[in-house]
């Protein structure tokens, strides 16, 4: 079983952790789990999804940031599409299709079909479509690259749009309102009727797959399309084998956890994008009609050394505690001493930070010092976090959670064994369980209002757990609850 050393979460939904071998993780809000490469790291803090900083083994701190974009080869081209081998086709609005060979654009026959655009998957499985409509994608006749031209595709259906998943799945959206899917015995096998008019559809592993319609983002789930919330207008989707997924809602974003979108930085409006990992990822640009690249995130070391532990509020107020207990609060260029000792603060925000003293004491800062709070139990506490709504969490000495909501009183959470907690606010708590020596798992109470109406605990087990379905209860059961004031 896997194990993890901490987990740590923003109120926008983004969620992260940290696990037995020091490397970072980015929970997404689709069934995936990204490393995040870095130096070994101790200890991880989120503020929110562009704001997450780390703490490598020698006590240094590190910020994520995002790397700049840059134009690719590729131009001039009308339209690409990359397969993760990277293999890059394009075609020239023209209805010609090319293959981008030994650093320039060949030109491939197309078999008499008008193509308009290209699904590139790996090993040169590529497909378009006989277009009819003088528009990007169908309908017309699915095409297939045979090594020396295009040819038609018998018994396919009439095609709106062609997408080729990672692992090498051809999905098709057909004419007449079918999404289906080619079977490895040369059968197409429709998944859903009914299909929205969609623009274009882009597939995913293990039947994760996004549409759009110039206006909305769907994703195909249960044998039905559904919209999901993005940031804004959806004019094109992107989606990767590890999970990445990019929408071109100005500005194009990428899914950074649960309804959490992070703005990806291109310089100008874009129609296109196509995301091969977290690191790798392009954007038609509209202004110069040329291809970018966008490189992912790296990790800047920033000012600050000799540090045990860190927390970040949602307002970015970030604070860490020294080898030697001693306190410290971030300016944004230098960190500045802060009054007192403690073994472990715990930043909601700058208004609300909470500590644990060396003999596990609870104690809340009210700006100039520090103020006694009382405990659920007679005993030492071993974690505290406070959110930026004053919601208030502990772990008792036998590792039970606790919860004190205001105007209310500590309560026991569930029953769960926890050994690390850190919260955003009453709704975005999370942890990692209790390792017996076997392992242990990251703990989530997102979803609901930890502590006040609902007692609810969900388990992210090892990466590859069916988090769709927690996130889909979790969303049901968030609407069902009314926030109490703090």
């Amino acid at each position: 079983m896997a194990n993890y050393l901490m987990a740590a979460n923003g109120n926008d939904g983004s969620f992260w952790a940290l696990n037995g071998a020091h490397q970072a993780l980015r929970y997404l809000g689709n069934s995936y789990v990204q490393s995040e490469t870095s130096q070994a790291l101790t200890c991880i803090a989120v503020a929110n999804a562009s704001t997450v900083y780390g703490l490598s083994a020698a006590g240094e701190v590190y910020q994520l940031v995002d790397t700049p974009s840059q134009p690719t080869p590729w131009a001039p081209i009308w339209h690409a599409s990359t397969s993760p081998d990277g293999s890059v086709w394009g075609v020239d609005g023209g209805g010609g299709t090319y293959q981008w060979t030994n650093g320039e654009w060949q030109y491939r026959p197309t078999g008499g079909a008008y193509a308009l655009f290209v699904a590139v998957g790996d090993g040169g499985n590529v497909w378009t479509i006989d277009n009819t409509s003088g528009w990007w994608g169908g309908p017309g006749a699915p095409y297939k690259w045979n090594g020396s031209a295009f040819a038609p595709v018998p018994g396919a259906p009439e095609a709106q749009w062609i997408s080729i998943a990672p692992d090498g799945t051809v999905w098709l959206q057909s004419h007449d309102n079918r999404t289906l899917y080619l079977d490895a015995g040369g059968t197409w096998r429709v998944v859903a009727h009914d299909t929205p008019d969609l623009f274009g559809i882009v597939a995913g592993n293990g039947g994760l797959v996004y549409g759009w319609d110039f206006g909305s983002a769907w994703v195909l789930g249960g044998g039905g399309w559904q919209i999901i919330d993005t940031p804004g207008p959806c004019a094109c989707v992107g989606v990767a084998a590890d999970g990445t997924l990019l929408v071109d809602g100005q500005p194009v974003s990428r899914l950074a956890g649960f309804q959490a979108w992070q703005t990806v930085t291109f310089p100008n409006r874009t129609l296109d994008t196509i995301a091969i990992d977290a690191h790798k990822m392009f954007a038609l640009d509209i202004q110069t009609g040329r291809y970018l690249q966008w490189g992912g995130s790296t990790w800047q070391k920033i000012a600050g050394s000799n540090f045990a532990s860190l927390s970040a509020g949602v307002d970015g107020t970030l604070w860490a505690v020294d080898r030697a207990q001693g306190l410290w609060s971030y300016n944004g260029s230098a960190w500045l001493s802060v009054p007192g000792t403690m073994q472990k603060v715990s930043v909601g925000s700058a208004q609300y930070i909470a500590g644990l003293d060396a003999s596990g004491r609870l104690f809340f800062f009210n700006g100039g010092d520090w103020q006694a709070i009382a405990s659920p139990t007679t005993g030492p506490m071993l974690d505290v976090a406070i959110g930026s709504d004053a919601s208030l969490f502990a772990i008792d000495s036998a590792h039970h959670l606790w919860s004190r909501i205001a105007p209310g009183d500590w309560s026991i959470v569930g029953t769960v064994e926890l050994q690390q907690i850190d919260a955003a606010d009453r709704y975005h708590v999370c942890g990692v369980t209790l390792n017996d020596g076997s392992g242990n798992a990251v703990w989530s109470g997102a979803g609901v209002a930890v502590g006040a109406d609902h007692h609810l605990h969900h388990y992210f087990k090892a990466p590859g757990w069916e988090r769709r379905q927690l996130e889909q209860r979790a969303q049901r059961e968030q609407a069902q609850v009314s926030e109490q004031p703090a």
